[in-house]
Parts: structure tokens; C-alpha cells; sequence
């Protein structure tokens, strides 16, 4: 069954009777059936959906505002805590990898929230928020290099991935206005991939020189894309440019938080 943004009946009368889309995700919510399996009739990425659709501005990431909205952290620790809990072995492939999309960039949301919007950044304490166990899959608690690298690349195999997963870095790819499904999950990689190839604020595409300045994504993933030397094939599949035979360097990382200025 396709994960659908179609909302739990209790859910969505709590929401029309309240007029506040987080009210649901009270503090006592992430202890309803802890322990239980979620049956994966029932996954639903619709609580995520629409803090999404608040705190995205653009290319940023409105975290102020979810700070001072009473409910968003609950919301998104209610969130977490259900797909966690998820029977994702048996959704459909593409829901599988759009849960996993979903909770990555959740869980750094979340992690953002509690830190000092005015210093911290990623690569704070030497990268640590990637590194300390703050994902629960199945209910075994693992980091995000973990969700990243033994789930997500190993399992699926899908380099447009790169362009979905968001760290909250600057250079980072957009974080999307919406939660990823599996239903049209393969559309929106293709489209996420052509965007951030032709974004001239992440990769430059010189004709004149016949050059590739890309993101470091490309470097440091360049595996997943068929190795270095084929980079400059896979930019031509997304480019009118005809980059095959463009030679190729990499701009830094700006590790400074995605926020709305």
C-alpha cells in the first residue's frame, strides 16, 4: 500500500476542532503504544507534511518560527517516534526509501530546534550531531552517518538520494515543501537532481572552458555516481550542456545553518 498524506480520522477531526495543525502532538502524544509495531497500512507522513509546508521559505528553513510555535517539537517528536516504530520491511520499495528520506531530515530538524539558532551549525563539535545515536529505526537507536550510509546508500543504491537528504547546511540541496512519498518518489528525485545541477549557487557549468565546478556532494559521494571519472557523464544526463568531456574541481562546503536570515 502507498503512503498516502491522507490524515488518521482521529487525527483530522483533533485538527478541524482545534485549528491548530500541531495541537494533536501534545506532550503526552510520543507515549501512546511505544512499544507497539506501527502496521504499515497506516504509516502516514501527513504530521511531517505540514510542518514542512510552514517552515520552508524558499531555499530556508524557518527554525525561529517552529521554535516559538507551541506543539512543532512534539509534533515532530510524535512523528518520530511513529515511523520509527514502522514495519518498513513490508512497504513497497520506494515507500521504504522515502520514510527513511523523511526521517532523516525530521530528525535534523528536530536536532536544529534544540541548539542555539544563533552559533550552532552541523559541523559543530567536530560534525557530532551526525555521529551521536539520535535515530531510532525498529526501535535500535543509530546516528545519522548510520540511517545514511548502512541503510540508505547501501540498501537502495540511489544516487539521486544526495539531492533529498538534507543536513541543514547551507550547501545542502533545498529541503522540499513537503514530505516525500513513495508514489511519485522517483519523479521528484529526477526533478530535485536537475535543479541542483543547473543551481548556479551549488555548481557552475562553464561552456567557454568546458569546466565543472560542482558541489562537494559530488566528491565526496562520487562512488554512488559511477566513480570520478564518469561525474562529468552523469551531469550531462541533467544538463543541456554537453559536459561528458568537461573537466572537473569542487567549491567548499558552507556548513553555516540553512536559516531564514
Amino acid at each position: 500500500m502507498d503512503i498516502k498524506y491522507a490524515r488518521n480520522p482521529a487525527i483530522i477531526l483533533a485538527i478541524l476542532a482545534s485549528g491548530d495543525p500541531y495541537r494533536h502532538a501534545t506532550a503526552e502524544a510520543p507515549a501512546i503504544h511505544q512499544a507497539q509495531p506501527v502496521p504499515h497500512t497506516i504509516v502516514d507522513h501527513g504530521m511531517f507534511n505540514e510542518i514542512l509546508m510552514r517552515c520552508v521559505k524558499g531555499e530556508r528553513i524557518d527554525y525561529r518560527s517552529l521554535q516559538l510555535t507551541p506543539g512543532a517539537a512534539a509534533s515532530l517528536d510524535f512523528y518520530l517516534d511513529t515511523i520509527s516504530r514502522a514495519e518498513v520491511e513490508a512497504l513497497p520499495r520506494d515507500d521504504q526509501l522515502a520514510l527513511y528520506i523523511n526521517l532523516y531530515n525530521a530528525t535534523m530538524i528536530r536536532e536544529v530546534l534544540q541548539h542555539d539558532l544563533d552559533t550552532w551549525s552541523p559541523d559543530a563539535d567536530d560534525f557530532g550531531v551526525f555521529k551521536q545515536p539520535i535515530v531510532k529505526v525498529n526501535g535500535k537507536p543509530i546516528s545519522l552517518n548510520d540511517l545514511e550510509n548502512d541503510i540508505i546508500r547501501k540498501q537502495f543504491k540511489e544516487p539521486r538520494v544526495h539531492v533529498a537528504l538534507v543536513c541543514a547546511a547551507s550547501s545542502c540541496p533545498p529541503l522540499l515543501n513537503r514530505a516525500y512519498i513513495g508514489a511519485d518518489l522517483a519523479e521528484v528525485l529526477q526533478a530535485n537532481m536537475r535543479h541542483f545541477i543547473n543551481d548556479p549557487n551549488r555548481n557552475t557549468i562553464d561552456p567557454a572552458g568546458k569546466r565543472l565546478v560542482l558541489s562537494k556532494i559530488f566528491e565526496w559521494y562520487a562512488d554512488d555516481f559511477g566513480g570520478r571519472d564518469k561525474l562529468a557523464a552523469y551531469i550531462d544526463e541533467f544538463t543541456p550542456m554537453h559536459t561528458a568531456d568537461y573537466a572537473i574541481s569542487f567549491r567548499d562546503y558552507d556548513w553555516k545553518l540553512n536559516i531564514v536570515d
